[in-house]
């Protein structure tokens, strides 16, 4: 899960899981359906990478897809406008 490289505690992770209704944060995924291969995944400690403040509780997709669009918000945004574009 991460969360001790965040200084994260259990209660806080569970805490922070139970305000997101044991969902992804992004996509809503139940943290119950979030599965790698037979095991459950538990959502992943999302932080800022310049404050690391934690953000969330997030699938891997999601936290994963942020990271590799490095937590850019312009590219986020024309990820969002060209997917509206080839929808078409």
């Amino acid at each position: 899960v991460s969360q001790s490289r965040y200084n994260a505690t259990q209660q806080e992770y569970e805490t922070k899981l139970a305000s997101q209704d044991y969902k992804c944060a992004i996509c809503g995924k139940d943290a119950l359906d979030n599965r790698r291969g037979d095991k459950i995944d538990p959502l992943h400690v999302d932080h800022c990478h310049e404050t690391g403040k934690v953000r969330g509780l997030l699938c891997e997709n999601c936290n994963t897809g942020l990271g590799k669009l490095q937590d850019n918000v312009e590219i986020l945004r024309k990820a969002i406008d060209y997917l509206k574009e080839e929808s078409l």
